[in-house]
């Protein structure tokens, strides 16, 4: 008896095990730097000491949950420089901002803390050269970001193409000069630079897209190999936290979660790898709540 006990003991230990869950990183998670650097640098201006306000136009980041850090430590968001108090740090999100934003912050007498990411101002200085070159600026991308609304305030001009029938609004017969949104898809762009190309007599394209969302990109087609079920996490309003699960829904079942309360057990069968991914605003602290929680289960 005491031997069929342990021989019964032992089973069980052994299918627990294989029924254990196990999880497996994406090689780059957490936030980019230029992210990190925008946080750094709102922090310290929270804790400047002086009392005065501190206003960001906009989220600095697209994650509600980094949002709402800063919000507990005084942060507060407006979307118009005209409605902040004169006085108060205005700072400009990492997503960059038109230059008529920073008139009006100077007319206003407000400090501007400008936290836009260097790849982001590669971007707007890509367009002012292709404006300056005298071909016809089109911007690839997303016309409701605000990283586009900048790029095309800083050109003054320009066409904008989200999709392949959207080149139908750029005019025939011209020699164009075409930026892409930083954070754009990279597996859209080949359509709609066919569809400029129909219709041009020439496209000279720069390829502003961040080579970090792109290895994100890249990382999460590797990541579908070595897990049966992917995670990705970061907010719903990140255009590349969106853009890295659509990239991993096409080949494993996928969820897109901003808090580790919207994973759910019943995702998961007994045994299964779960490949943990993120977006490029995700904090670390929320992945490795997701990455945790996965493995309790």
């Amino acid at each position: 008896m005491r031997g069929g006990s342990r021989r019964l003991a032992s089973d069980r230990a052994r299918r627990s095990e294989e029924a254990r869950l196990d999880t497996v990183r994406a090689r780059f998670t957490g936030p980019c730097f230029g992210v990190r650097d925008a946080l750094a640098t709102v922090e310290a201006a929270l804790d400047g000491g002086d009392g005065r306000s501190v206003v960001a136009l906009g989220s600095i980041v697209h994650n509600p949950q980094a949002q709402e850090r800063l919000a507990v430590r005084g942060l507060t968001v407006e979307r118009d420089p005209a409605h902040v108090a004169a006085g108060a740090r205005l700072v400009v999100t990492a997503h960059g901002a038109p230059p008529a934003v920073f008139e009006e912050a100077t007319r206003r007498g407000l400090e501007v803390v400008d936290t836009t990411c260097p790849l982001v101002r590669r971007v707007q200085e890509a367009a002012i050269a292709v404006r300056d070159s005298g071909r016809t600026l089109v911007v690839v991308g997303h016309g409701d970001h605000p990283e586009v609304r900048g790029v095309l305030g800083w050109a003054g001009c320009g066409h904008l193409v989200p999709t392949p029938e959207d080149a139908a609004s750029v005019p025939e017969g011209r020699h164009l000069g075409v930026v892409v949104q930083s954070t754009f898809p990279g597996a859209h762009l080949p359509p709609i630079l066919a569809a400029l190309e129909a219709r041009a007599l020439s496209v000279e394209v720069h390829d502003t897209r961040c080579p970090v969302v792109t290895r994100r990109q890249r990382d999460g087609g590797h990541l579908v190999e070595e897990a049966d079920v992917i995670v990705v996490v970061g907010g719903r309003s990140s255009a590349n936290t969106r853009a890295l699960a659509e990239t991993c829904a096409a080949r494993r079942p996928t969820y897109h979660v901003e808090t580790p309360d919207e994973v759910r057990r019943e995702w998961f069968s007994p045994g299964q790898r779960i490949g943990i991914a993120s977006g490029t605003s995700t904090p670390d602290w929320l992945v490795d709540a997701v990455d945790q929680l996965c493995r309790s289960f």
